[in-house]
């Protein structure tokens, strides 16, 4: 299990390794922009975990059942929690760095192929 942790993380960095020759700004960019589309999937996810401890909790007549949906609620307001502090110091990191050039808050989107590389983000 560990070597898959280990392959894993080697394979998910590889793509900075090729960004070496660039600055550190146009690194920063490239973070923000890969945040930019995976926060909001990752809030999803916590969101939907949540409810459906929610329905578990309410459907189930069981006390353990219970206790299991109870968990699951709390996992996923802590990870809702987690998931957006997380989002919140990458946005303070690159307002103090002065990553962007424009005055628009950062805020993550849901990127759109149709409207170009960025997808309106």
């Amino acid at each position: 299990m560990k070597k898959y942790i280990v392959f894993g993380s080697v394979i998910s960095l590889s793509p900075l390794f090729a960004f070496a020759a660039a600055d550190a700004w146009s690194i920063l960019t490239r973070i923000q922009s890969i945040l930019n589309i995976l926060i909001p999937l990752l809030v999803t996810v916590a969101v939907v975990y949540f409810i459906w401890g929610v329905i578990q909790y309410t459907i189930s007549s069981d006390e353990e059942a219970k206790k299991n949906a109870r968990s699951k609620i709390i996992m996923g307001l802590i990870g809702l929690f987690v998931i957006i502090a997380f989002w919140g110091i990458v946005n303070v990191m690159t307002r103090t760095l002065d990553v962007r050039n424009d005055a628009t808050p950062v805020l993550p989107c849901v990127p759109n192929p149709s409207l170009g590389i960025n997808g309106g983000c």
